[in-house]
């Protein structure tokens, strides 16, 4: 009974080493996939904001509301959106490299859109 476990005294130790380096693996995989989503949610942020910089400018001159919103990415976030406007809308699209080299093999830039507005006067009458 004893020279069997003798024999498999080692198998122990491989198994334990290869559930280590298994979790080793998977901590740093979710590290990299966290970096990645924490870098999507602010660029979100980012477009939001320049999307709403723009929309403030709707009310009074809708041909420069996107001209507002690239120097506000610009100059607050070194970003350069694109950006298209309408009377009472204003849609942004704004990118940037992705910050982790390892995932930018797969997908080089992130990317972020968003949409604001400025309410008609007609359309609040119509709601009451």
């Amino acid at each position: 009974m004893f020279r069997c476990t003798e024999n498999e005294s080692g198998q122990i130790s491989i198994l334990v080493l290869a559930i280590a380096t298994s979790l080793l693996a998977g901590t740093c995989l979710i590290g990299t996939v966290g970096q990645v989503v924490l870098a999507q949610q602010r660029l979100n942020t980012t477009s939001e904001s320049i999307a709403l910089a723009g929309a403030q400018e709707l009310e009074f001159n809708y041909l420069q509301a996107c001209d507002v919103a690239r120097e506000f990415g610009i100059t607050n976030y070194g970003l350069d959106a694109d950006c298209i406007s309408q009377p009472l809308s204003i849609h942004v699209l704004v990118s940037e490299p992705n910050p982790n080299p390892l995932l930018r093999i797969f997908f080089s830039s992130i990317y972020a859109s968003s949409r604001a507005g400025i309410v008609a006067e007609n359309s609040i009458d119509s709601v009451d």
